[in-house]
């Protein structure tokens, strides 16, 4: 199992995350493996699937994905967010995420761009009265699966 983060770093992302998910409907979650299986981006398809990121109702689940050991990030975002932006919606949020990682900041970056993450899909997916915002997916962070 991949431990890239200590228990505290790992409560401080999970916290962001839902602090994240109170500005959005959106869904947000984090996925580590050590070293890649296909490419970068088949692996977090793949993991995209095996989390369920696609059964929110509004189909905007977003998933972090590394490959640690491969240094390899990719942000994925389900078909309702793609249907209202493009790709390059993603650009501001790994590169904030990879700034701190240069630094061996794993959390903090993480915890940036969760944070960044809620604030982007506020505009598109925002909380709508209350009791509006069901949490659908965990906000635990998941490892080698």
């Amino acid at each position: 199992m991949v431990k890239l983060l200590s228990p505290e770093q790992e409560k401080n992302v999970i916290a962001a995350i839902q602090e994240a998910e109170t500005l959005t409907t959106g869904e947000i979650r984090i996925h580590l493996q050590s070293k890649l299986k296909h490419t970068a981006w088949e692996d977090a398809l793949e993991m995209f699937d095996k989390l369920n990121m696609h059964q929110t109702v509004q189909r905007n689940g977003v998933l972090i994905f590394l490959a640690t050991a491969d240094q390899k990030l990719v942000i994925v975002g389900d078909k309702g967010i793609h249907e209202k932006v493009l790709n390059h919606f993603w650009v501001e949020v790994r590169d904030l995420i990879l700034t701190h990682f240069r630094d061996q900041q794993y959390d903090v970056g993480l915890v940036a761009g969760i944070r960044l993450i809620g604030k982007k899909l506020q505009k598109y997916f925002p909380v709508e009265g209350e009791g509006g915002n069901e949490n659908e997916l965990s906000d635990d962070i998941s490892y080698d699966l």
